[in-house]
């Protein structure tokens, strides 16, 4: 009965982070950033440089499909020869975007706490060197898309048939969705990925991993590991739990001075503590991690967390 107790002891908990919150839910996709892009110098082939470009850039989404309006808005800009899909690339403060991530993700990680709009540079040149992905346009982020749908479902699920079977008009309308930024249309192929095809403790058996992936600014990859929804006593992991075990050097090392600090006030730890965003948020970290896979999630599955340490010093504890 030891599994069963744990098992059953999480679903007293489980039963009420499970069902996907749509007020939460709608709150988060509806979550955008001001951009203000330009046009690189080195780039521009007219006497006069153009104007900045201004974009409202939901958090969801992913900058190429905002980035086509301002092709459009530089193309008279840039020499004809450069000015495809294959070049473009977006700058801030000399890191190379990439565009495979999220939007909020890549602000979360490289401009969390700065003056907004968010400012930027459009490149048309020099895409090579940076590292990035190799961009065809639309197609290979639909690719990317579908790809990372399916990594996170398996891990998840095990197996990523719930994504193999969805039809092509589904699998059309989570990316139209998100192309038009409709929350309605996306929601309802969404959930069909999340909800438990069985109620009660035995749905709780069908997570195996929670589908999650941590990044930090001077990591060229995330950090990712299995974690169960539940502990063998029947706790549910929390985010705690994950960056203790992920970065136990920035996390464990500094517990015993966040548990003296929290009675003092609840944030008075907060100075030293590397941010921890999730959507732009900071949750607590006792928060379930079962409850932001279900809510918080990017539009693909994934739960991103970004941990933005506060100094040179945490970066290398990190590493």
């Amino acid at each position: 009965g030891g599994e069963g107790d744990g098992l059953r002891g999480a679903w007293r908990e489980a039963e009420h982070l499970l069902p996907l919150d749509e007020v939460v839910r709608k709150e988060v996709w509806e979550g955008s950033i001001p951009i203000r892009v330009e046009l690189a110098r080195q780039d521009v082939s007219t006497f006069e440089a153009p104007m900045p470009f201004y974009v409202q850039a939901p958090r969801m989404g992913y900058f190429p499909l905002v980035l086509g309006q301002a092709k459009a808005y530089f193309q008279n800009y840039v020499p004809a020869v450069c000015c495809n899909d294959r070049e473009m690339w977006l700058e801030h403060k000399g890191n190379a975007l990439k565009w495979h991530l999220p939007t909020g993700v890549l602000f979360d990680l490289h401009a969390h706490g700065e003056d907004l709009p968010w400012h930027l540079t459009l490149h048309f040149s020099g895409v090579e060197t940076k590292g990035l992905l190799p961009y065809e346009g639309d197609v290979s982020l639909r690719r990317h898309f579908r790809q990372t749908l399916k990594q996170a479902t398996s891990m998840r699920y095990g197996t990523c048939k719930r994504v193999n079977n969805l039809s092509v008009a589904q699998m059309e309308q989570l990316w139209s969705s998100l192309q038009e930024n409709k929350f309605e249309s996306f929601t309802s192929v969404n959930s069909e990925l999340l909800k438990l095809s069985t109620p009660g403790p035995s749905g709780l058996t069908e997570i195996k991993r929670l589908p999650l992936r941590v990044y930090l600014p001077h990591l060229p990859s995330p950090i990712q590991q299995p974690f169960s929804p539940f502990k063998e006593d029947g706790r549910l992991t929390t985010l705690q739990d994950v960056l203790m075990q992920i970065l136990p050097g920035l996390f464990e090392a500094n517990r015993s001075s966040y548990a003296k600090t929290e009675e003092e006030g609840e944030d008075a730890g907060d100075d030293q503590r590397p941010a921890v965003l999730v959507q732009g948020i900071s949750p607590p970290l006792q928060t379930p991690v079962l409850w932001l896979c279900q809510q918080l999630a990017g539009a693909d599955t994934f739960l991103y967390v970004c941990v933005i340490p506060k100094s040179k010093e945490q970066e290398v504890y990190a590493s």
